[in-house]
């Protein structure tokens, strides 16, 4: 289910996950929720595809409410470490976070595209994390693109950073979801690139000609 040459997720985000019986099944959770969506995936559908009793899956965890919790645990602390030298001033270290950050979140992109308001109660802790996460997360886009700026990969010139970040986080999030609906039957790889590049190709007016060499390059490793 979640063999890395799929490509449903990407190799560092497999690492996370051992052979344990809880690991599999928040691996197996992860691709169910980001092929079909939180609301549809039923505990048996992921017991099933886990290859375990359902019984077995509740042992571990009592409800999705908490595989979505471990889930955003998972990416909170993979997120940080791929960001540990978000601060760095080198060229090829700024990209390569950025790339490495943006597989990542592909990985998880449930938590970012599913309406969660429509699953969970408006008390619940999980629904007020999975808030806090998105929130953080879209600051986080328009903070990497000023860190870029700032070491000059991006020129804006008369352009509001603040308005081409939103517009890079609305091509984002809707290619979460439109990509796996044109391309039904594309490998997990495939969207991911396609989305970088479509995502570069918005910034291309703003990339300085060493930004722009460093994303080619990386961009031609991963085609």
């Amino acid at each position: 289910m979640t063999d890395a040459a799929s490509g449903m997720l990407t190799p560092g985000t497999l690492d996370l996950f051992s052979k344990k019986t809880r690991d599999q099944i928040l691996a197996t959770s992860l691709v169910l929720f980001n092929q079909r969506g939180f609301g549809a995936v039923t505990t048996a559908s992921i017991a099933e595809q886990t290859g375990v009793l359902e019984g077995t899956l509740w042992y571990h965890f009592r409800s999705k409410k908490d595989i979505l919790a471990a889930h955003m645990e998972l990416l909170q602390t993979v997120f940080a470490q791929e960001n540990s030298t978000a601060d760095s001033s080198d060229a090829a270290v700024i990209i390569d976070g950025i790339f490495r950050s943006y597989d990542v979140i592909w990985d998880f992109r449930y938590l970012l595209r599913d309406d969660f308001n429509a699953w969970l109660k408006a008390d619940d802790a999980e629904l007020t994390k999975v808030l806090a996460i998105n929130e953080f997360l879209d600051q986080w886009t328009e903070g990497r693109m000023l860190h870029a700026a700032k070491h000059g990969l991006l020129d804006f010139g008369q352009e509001d950073p603040e308005t081409v970040s939103e517009i890079i986080l609305v091509l984002g999030r809707y290619w979460m979801d439109f990509s796996h609906k044109k391309y039904a039957g594309a490998e997990g790889y495939v969207l991911r690139y396609k989305g970088l590049s479509h995502i570069f190709t918005v910034l291309k007016p703003y990339l300085t000609d060493e930004a722009a060499a460093l994303i080619a390059d990386r961009l031609q490793t991963r085609s």
